[in-house]
């Protein structure tokens, strides 16, 4: 007779979903989507001024701007993501940002 040993990551993530709302979990879940969202859009705009033939003091300060606005527009869904871990705990499980 086989027994299936849950590991202890497995419990702690069961147990952990069930304390946490389904409208909280979907709220950081979107969060998330939105922020990897942003990075990706971010990340496109980056490439695609390493490939421009401006010059490069230009490149330098357009990146810097690009960088400056991703970081200022990224920190309030952060901070959001952030409270909601401080809350409810570290348990949300495949969660990061």
């Amino acid at each position: 007779m086989q027994h299936k040993r849950k590991l202890p990551t497995e419990t702690e993530t069961d147990a952990y979903s069930l304390s946490v709302p389904r409208e909280t979990q979907a709220t950081l879940h979107s969060l998330l989507d939105a922020l990897e969202s942003m990075d990706r859009r971010t990340a496109l705009e980056l490439e695609w001024l390493d490939k421009s033939s401006a010059e490069d003091d230009l490149k330098n300060f357009v990146r810097r701007d690009i960088l400056s606005r991703h970081q200022t527009r990224r920190m309030p869904l952060h901070d959001a993501v952030e409270d909601l871990r401080a809350q409810y705990g570290t348990g949300f499980s495949g969660t990061s940002s």
